[in-house]
């Protein structure tokens, strides 16, 4: 009898006997399946538990029928051959099995896992069923060439990003140019250093390799930190600083020393406000944030503000997905005067520790 619940339908495995059914080594699947990951949603633990639900199948060969692989374990005997997973956790990857369609849930009237034996044979079990990996054979075949072969070109780019970043380097210093400091190709070489920190931006990189081959292919003279400075000071001249920017309740030099990430990039770190300004306007194109989406954050955080929280996002950039979308998120608090930029300080702070 087939039993329908509001979660899953269930099936006995007696149901899908019949004629032998194309069958697949399930340690190859789910070798595919580990490289193609992330394609399904995966994580590696949740793989983990599925390797497990495997060991419970007694053949090699995985049939690629439904019902014909039925694990019928108990989630404390999983756990315990998953060396003590906490059966929440187990339970949580157990549905991100499921919800991927990598295998499929059988359930009883009763929504208990359980075997009934006829002999020395099994006549119906229910549980969770394994067949779907074997269905998805040569999808996870392809999946994994591809992702095999995205890891190659990511390689690939990130060696020819590597050698024309070299070469950008010596050219540079060629030019008395400290390729550390201020100039024209600042913002270029430090998208360079935070792309290659990245994995799976294969786009991000091709775009990354050819501004870099073009400013290889054209090396005029580079404007050089020195000069910068003297343009510096005489517009320092001109407009006093305490005219150009507004109070804020955070110390610059402490505030500075907390951000590793900037440090690594500007390394003298700033001598005031409108450098650290400068500074956060250099970094808002390395970090793909349009120049739109910062000017609107400067207009309701203030000239001070802003540039710190371009420092926030750059600590946590390897974990934001959308730094431009957090930062449109972070005006709107403000817009609505509920934003704290030391709070927002601390939070980074605590989370990249």
């Amino acid at each position: 009898m087939t039993a329908i619940t509001s979660r899953f339908v269930g099936r006995p495995v007696s149901a899908a006997l019949g004629e032998r059914p194309e069958a697949h080594d399930k340690w190859a699947l789910v070798d595919d399946l580990t490289v193609a990951a992330s394609d399904f949603g995966l994580s590696h633990r949740a793989i983990a538990v599925l390797r497990i639900m495997l060991t419970f199948v007694p053949d090699r060969d995985l049939p690629a029928r439904a019902g014909k692989s039925i694990v019928f374990a108990s989630n404390a005997t999983l756990s315990t051959r998953l060396g003590g997973m906490p059966e929440s956790t187990l339970r949580r990857h157990l549905a991100a099995l499921v919800q991927s369609g990598v295998i499929a849930r059988f359930d009883s009237p009763n929504r208990k896992r359980y075997v009934k034996r006829l002999g020395d044979g099994i006549a119906c079990a229910f549980g969770f069923d394994l067949g779907p990996l074997a269905l998805m054979a040569g999808d996870l075949r392809r999946q994994a060439a591809k992702h095999t072969r995205r890891l190659e070109e990511h390689a690939v780019l990130r060696a020819r990003i590597l050698s024309a970043r070299q070469s950008l380097t010596e050219m540079l210093l060629a030019q008395d140019i400290d390729p550390e400091g201020i100039h024209a190709h600042s913002p270029l070489l430090g998208r360079a250093r935070l792309f290659l920190r990245r994995k799976d931006n294969n786009e991000d990189l091709r775009t990354l390799l050819a501004d870099l081959e073009t400013a290889l292919e054209t090396p005029e003279m580079i404007v050089s930190d020195s000069e910068i400075e003297r343009h510096q000071h005489s517009k320092k001249n001109n407009n006093s600083e305490s005219d150009l920017l507004p109070s804020t309740p955070v110390d610059l030099d402490v505030t500075v020393q907390s951000f590793a990430e900037y440090r690594k990039m500007f390394p003298n770190g700033p001598r005031d406000w409108q450098e650290l300004s400068q500074h956060a306007a250099q970094l808002v194109p390395m970090m793909g944030i349009d120049g739109p989406v910062y000017e609107e954050a400067k207009r309701f955080m203030g000239a001070h503000i802003a540039p710190i929280s371009i420092l926030c996002l750059l600590e946590r950039f390897d974990t934001i997905q959308n730094p431009g979308g957090y930062l449109r998120h972070l005006t709107k608090q403000s817009r609505n005067g509920k934003f704290d930029i030391k709070k927002l300080i601390r939070m980074t702070n605590e989370g990249v520790r």
